[in-house]
């Protein structure tokens, strides 16, 4: 962005204004020096009076031509702002004309096919995750699944839907309350398989897969709410980004991460199911070869795998006080691991990352790359 020098007769434009006034300038003081030169090589008062008369007629002549150029320049500017306005409004309207001209739309979902007569306004989503994946999408539902568990535990999620006046239908939804808010479309997991039917007769309803690749949910919620543009841009964001820490974090390439969640009792969460592949694969970091288990383990299996990295989950339903590295700071095995001993142990706050959630995924490229991208670590 360019800055201009405060100048009240000058109006900041798109650079022609400032070169015309300027080539003006130089040749105002071309005519002025001549004139200078003539005055003083004449001599007698008639003289004088008659180069004065004619520095008085070139001058204003000048003038005016400044002046002029000057008022045609900001005619111009403000015309071409004019028509830059209306092309983004064209373009604005011209989007929503064309999402609203893709429905009726045939929707093949888990259950079987939805036709969506018409681009949705008032979504609700019995599934907790399917708010994430929406509020990526900068659409919010008007009645969504644990609103008031995503705002006491899950930040990053309650930021985005804060002011958004979602309607919490709970954990377990009440079919009577997701009547009453008279949804024109419904986006459920296939928990619900079997109300479908009754779902149905609410509102024309989807079934997408809980915990299903997040890619590929994103895609599909987009293509029920006419956001497929949008969908694509986020997608295409993520591997951007992705690729650049990636290229990042390349000196990290022969350290193992493992990212885990603590449980209770010394006791931790693992996963090998391919949910942090994302950032395995994505960012190129290593995972621990040894770590097969999908399940709880001791405190003592995880220093067996002795990772160099161990990212610590935030365990939302079973928060540990002062952090896990606080918990554990007196335990000899604890304190064994390289992680420990090497202060390579990051805790996140949010509880979101292992779940199959698209903004969990955005701002865990972002997290990863804040705790290991520091080389003096």
């Amino acid at each position: 962005m360019l800055v201009y020098p405060y100048n009240r007769h000058l109006t900041p434009s798109a650079g022609g204004q400032e070169e015309t006034e300027g080539s003006n300038m130089i040749l105002l003081i071309m005519v002025l020096t001549i004139v200078i030169d003539q005055f003083r090589t004449r001599k007698g008062e008639v003289e004088k009076m008659k180069t004065m008369k004619r520095f008085t007629v070139m001058l204003c002549a000048c003038l005016l031509l400044i002046a002029g150029c000057g008022n045609h320049d900001a005619n111009d500017v403000k015309e071409n702002a004019d028509k830059e306005k209306e092309v983004v409004q064209q373009t604005v309207a011209g989007n929503k004309a064309a999402s609203a001209a893709a429905y009726p739309r045939t929707i093949t979902h888990l259950s079987g096919k939805t036709i969506v007569e018409a681009k949705p306004l008032k979504i609700a989503t019995p599934y907790i995750s399917f708010v994430d994946y929406m509020a990526v999408l900068d659409t919010y539902p008007i009645a969504g699944q644990g609103i008031e568990i995503i705002e006491r535990n899950f930040p990053s999620l309650s930021k985005q839907i804060a002011g958004k006046g979602i309607q919490d239908l709970g954990m377990e939804t009440n079919l009577e309350k997701l009547l009453a808010v008279q949804p024109d479309l419904i986006i459920a997991a296939d928990d619900m398989k079997e109300q479908y039917e009754r779902l149905s007769q609410i509102a024309p309803t989807v079934i997408f897969p809980q915990a299903g690749e997040w890619r590929e949910t994103l895609k599909q919620i987009a293509e029920v709410i006419g956001e497929e543009e949008k969908a694509e841009q986020v997608l295409a964001e993520f591997d951007r980004k992705s690729a650049e820490y990636k290229e990042k974090l390349a000196f990290r390439q022969n350290e193992s991460v493992l990212f885990t969640m603590y449980s209770d009792k010394e006791m931790f969460v693992m996963w090998n199911d391919g949910r942090f592949d994302p950032f395995y694969k994505g960012l190129g970091l290593k995972p621990v070869e040894a770590a097969q288990a999908n399940g709880q383990i001791t405190l003592e299996s995880l220093a067996a795998l002795n990772p160099d990295h161990l990212f610590v989950i935030n365990n939302w339903q079973k928060p540990i006080q002062g952090g896990v590295r606080e918990a554990m700071k007196i335990s000899k095995v604890w304190n064994s691991m390289n992680a420990v001993k090497n202060n390579r142990v990051y805790e996140l706050a949010d509880p979101s990352l292992p779940g199959p959630m698209a903004l969990a995924k955005i701002d865990g490229i972002e997290e990863i790359m804040q705790a290991m991208g520091k080389k003096d670590q």
